[in-house]
């Protein structure tokens, strides 16, 4: 829902010009995705709000999906090297770590995630966004054999696909709810489910 640039995976140092551009492009996609929706958007509205010529846009991506795809990458990126302050309450089970640094990205994004989320517009990003948070706990549940009785695939949706809904009720005008209070209360919910 709220992508991030991705970092550069070489050793080598990224060319400056070619960090610019994409994240004139990045810029450029979620400025639009929260004016029109993500279907809304071609390649040359991205290119032309960039500032770029659409030959620019291809050679880094092949589609606004694979912007898209990049972006997301960076934030999960971003999700697995956040290190998730110590807790009073006891140690973050490793499944759920991603929740406090998502719903403090998601705070920081408001605006992107309000205008997709539960929107028909949103459905992609939603998707892709799902998708990519319940691969990173599938394996962080796969990782660690203790986690969980269940199956990590069925764990790992159960968890995204309740994070999600309480991040849309938060986002939703609970903002009288720090992040720490409503990752607090997720993981409540759910470390007792993983710590056997």
């Amino acid at each position: 829902m709220c992508p991030v640039p991705s970092k550069p995976s070489s050793a080598r140092k990224p060319d400056r010009r070619v960090e610019k551009t994409k994240h004139a492009l990045f810029d450029a996609l979620v400025e639009l995705m929260i004016e029109k929706g993500y279907e809304a958007i071609s390649v040359a509205d991205v290119a032309e709000r960039a500032n770029v010529g659409r030959s620019t846009f291809y050679a880094h991506y092949a589609d606004k999906d694979d912007l898209l795809q990049e972006s997301l990458q960076g934030l999960r990126h971003h999700l697995t090297t956040a290190a998730p302050p110590r807790q009073p309450d006891g140690p973050i089970p490793p499944a759920l770590a991603f929740s406090l640094p998502m719903l403090l990205h998601l705070h920081e994004a408001r605006a992107l995630f309000c205008a997709l989320a539960g929107k028909e517009q949103g459905a992609p990003v939603q998707a892709q966004l799902h998708g990519m948070l319940t691969d990173l706990v599938r394996e962080t549940l796969e990782a660690d054999a203790t986690a969980t009785a269940c199956r990590p695939v069925l764990a790992a949706e159960a968890i995204v696909g309740a994070f999600l809904a309480v991040a849309t009720w938060w986002m939703n005008g609970r903002e009288e709810l720090s992040a720490e209070d409503v990752d607090r209360a997720f993981r409540s919910l759910f470390t007792p489910a993983l710590v056997r």
